[in-house]
């Protein structure tokens, strides 16, 4: 008999894929998968590809769904380009109405909800702004003043919740390392992609960023783990948690593990706009994918406009992140989750994870 129902918006995605793998399979659960984009969700896993901004048709599709016990949220829309895009009206409107259209049917249809899961990111503190005062601690650092679908969306699932049986959790992850196709967040495609394009010219693996980040990353398989403590424990009953790996790093301390992992050895400091200069490469990716037999697909479809988030996160460019961004992991642990993870771990799990899934050529 199922007993729990999990709705995952956004499947495809970084998050809404290491939710799927974490739901998949388990017995007595039931897991449905939403997403614009096909993808292969797995043995087990109901697909329904869906527009989240298409009212009409999320009415319909909630309406054949009514046993949901769990939402996961990690649906995004993200404007072509990412970083300005960030604080346009058009990214507030649609991302918080793609939220009100879901919600607004599974509340309706789904008698028997019991959680919700909302995600948000450093974005809450304004990191994609100013600088701010370290380390970013909920209720205390956020940036309301600042146009953010954020403040939409969480206003509006607090209000929808207010007198109801179910709760909802939001968390706000760091620096986000997954696998996912297509993705606008995806910091490992990027790199991948420009690693594989120097290895092929038999360079080795040059560092693009600019200046010694202090850093965070959040891992999807922790971020899942989260997902399904939040579920159930009663401290995290409409909470918002930061969440992390448990320490902090610095891109150039790992990048000879990085250059490893790849099958390369680590070089110069040399930095680049990878979103200026990575288009014009792609016949070499072409090249690379044909002699590899690779899976992924041409350099558009597979990074999508994560070079555009390299370039953020390692401090190139005009808009990039130039100081430290920590968030306070304390409010997590004291409400009782603990999982943490090792950055170096973390890097080499996953680009392993791309090699072995042809994404990336082998090692």
């Amino acid at each position: 008999m199922t007993e729990k129902h999990v709705l995952i918006a956004g499947a495809s995605g970084l998050v809404g894929a290491a939710a799927v793998r974490r739901f998949a399979g388990r017995s007595g659960c039931r897991v449905t998968c939403l997403s614009r984009r096909p993808f292969d969700a797995g043995e087990g896993v109901e697909f329904v590809s869906l527009d989240l901004d298409d009212r009409d048709r999320v009415l319909d599709e909630m309406s054949r769904r009514s046993g949901v016990t769990d939402v996961i949220y990690a649906a995004l829309h993200e404007q072509d380009s990412l970083i300005a895009g960030w604080t346009e009206q058009d990214h507030v409107a649609k991302n918080a109405r793609m939220l009100r259209n879901l919600m607004d049917a599974v509340d309706a249809n789904a008698k028997g909800l019991r959680h919700v899961v909302l995600l948000q990111g450093p974005k809450a503190y304004g990191v994609h702004v100013d600088p701010f005062a370290i380390p970013a601690r909920e209720g205390r650092s956020e940036r309301r003043d600042i146009p953010n679908f954020y403040w939409l969306q969480e206003d509006y699932i607090a209000g929808l919740q207010r007198s109801k049986s179910w709760a909802y959790t939001i968390f706000r992850p760091a620096f986000v390392v997954g696998q996912s196709t297509g993705g606008s967040m995806n910091w490992l495609a990027a790199i991948g992609v420009y690693a594989a394009i120097l290895k092929a010219r038999g360079e080795p693996l040059h560092y693009p960023g600019d200046g010694r980040l202090i850093k965070q990353a959040t891992d999807t398989d922790l971020m899942a783990a989260a997902f399904e403590w939040a579920q159930t424990a009663p401290t995290a009953r409409n909470q918002t948690f930061n969440v992390a790996n448990g320490e902090v790093f610095c891109f150039q301390t790992y990048w000879p593990q990085i250059a490893s992992a790849l099958g390369m050895k680590p070089g110069e400091e040399k930095p680049v706009s990878l979103a200026e200069t990575m288009p014009s490469l792609a016949d070499e990716w072409e090249s690379i994918r044909a002699r590899h037999g690779l899976s992924a697909p041409d350099m558009k479809a597979f990074v999508g406009q994560s070079f555009q988030l390299a370039d953020f996160s390692m401090g190139v460019g005009a808009r990039a992140i130039r100081e430290p961004s920590i968030l306070s992991e304390v409010k997590l642990r004291e409400a009782g989750f603990h999982d943490v993870l090792a950055t170096d771990v973390m890097f080499a799990k996953w680009f392993r994870r791309y090699q072995d899934a042809g994404l990336l050529p082998p090692a």
